[in-house]
């Protein structure tokens, strides 16, 4: 029940995207599905108005279930029902979650500068540009990256490394390049992984330096 108590946010969320997903997915007609993704999507040619700010935070309220079914269990189950909450559990809501927005939002924004390189040196097609582009992959890859610092020494580096390139295990190639949706997630695990070492290793070491007070 500690548990479950400390990790209140991640169960909020995880309850917040159940509903969004009924909404979006089950309660919606096809047309107004269709307008809702496309409003939320961060894919290049919306990104570059007054609306991408309110996209970088809409995209990571609606869970993509276009993916196979293991992707599901990887992103919720893994990500954000096991990662995500133990960082709550040990690191407090607020650094657990600016993890996880850390991760969402310079992935999403590297991966801009990947497309837009990318299908002007003509690796990507054009269309590529238009694609919808939305979910908490991002987020929650970056939070399994993120419980490196969290886990015995010896796992660390294994753990790190699979993080960070397991997402090219599925990826589409276009040449050398794997596609925009893979990079993302490889970023996001560099992301995660680098924030373990300045963030959650901070942490621990500050709760284990000696409570020093003036007489």
């Amino acid at each position: 029940m500690r548990f479950l108590r400390r990790c209140a946010g991640t169960a909020s969320y995880l309850v917040f995207l159940l509903g969004t997903h009924v909404i979006v997915f089950r309660v919606l007609s096809a047309d107004d599905r269709r307008r809702v993704l496309e409003a939320i999507s961060t894919n290049l040619a919306d990104m570059t108005n007054w609306t991408a700010p309110f996209r970088l935070v809409a995209s990571a309220l609606v869970v993509d279930t276009s993916g196979v079914v293991l992707d599901q269990i990887l992103i919720i189950g893994l990500g954000i029902a096991v990662c995500l909450s133990w960082l709550e559990y040990r690191l407090g809501t607020l650094r657990a979650f600016g993890i996880f927005a850390t991760a969402h939002v310079l992935a999403t924004l590297l991966v801009l500068g990947v497309v837009a390189y990318a299908v002007h040196a003509g690796h990507y097609p054009d269309e590529v540009r238009h694609d919808p582009d939305y979910g908490v992959s991002f987020g929650s890859i970056g939070a399994i990256g993120a419980v490196t610092w969290l886990l015995h020494k010896w796992l660390r580096i294994p753990w790190a490394a699979v993080a960070v390139l397991y997402p090219l295990t599925a990826a589409t190639w276009y040449g050398r390049l794997p596609d925009y949706s893979s990079v993302g997630h490889v970023l996001s695990g560099a992301i995660g992984v680098a924030l373990s070492v300045l963030v959650v290793r901070k942490a621990r070491a500050d709760r284990a330096a000696p409570d020093v007070t003036r007489p």
